[in-house]
């Protein structure tokens, strides 16, 4: 995982600037504000991954018999699924 530095966000254009709170004077590559934006994925894999997250949760929620790994590989495989049956759906 990409370590949470203002210099590792998607909103930190250097120069010690930062477009999610461009007025704060303090920002710095080693900076960090709470709301970072991993730079390394596109936004659309970030919402993938915490869509990921949101369904392992439900499903370790409901479901107490599964192994914390095979509740990570079925919300991953929801998380996919979404897309592919949109497409299929004409949406």
């Amino acid at each position: 995982m990409t370590k949470r530095v203002c210099g590792n966000c998607r909103w930190f254009v250097g120069e010690d600037l930062c477009f999610r709170y461009p007025k704060e004077n303090a920002t710095g590559p080693n900076s960090f504000c709470g709301e970072w934006a991993d730079a390394s994925i596109t936004p659309e894999q970030e919402e993938r991954q915490e869509l990921t997250r949101q369904f392992a949760v439900a499903i370790a929620a409901k479901i107490g018999c599964y192994t914390p790994a095979a509740i990570w590989e079925m919300a991953k495989n929801m998380a996919a699924a979404e897309p592919q049956i949109q497409r299929e759906n004409g949406k």
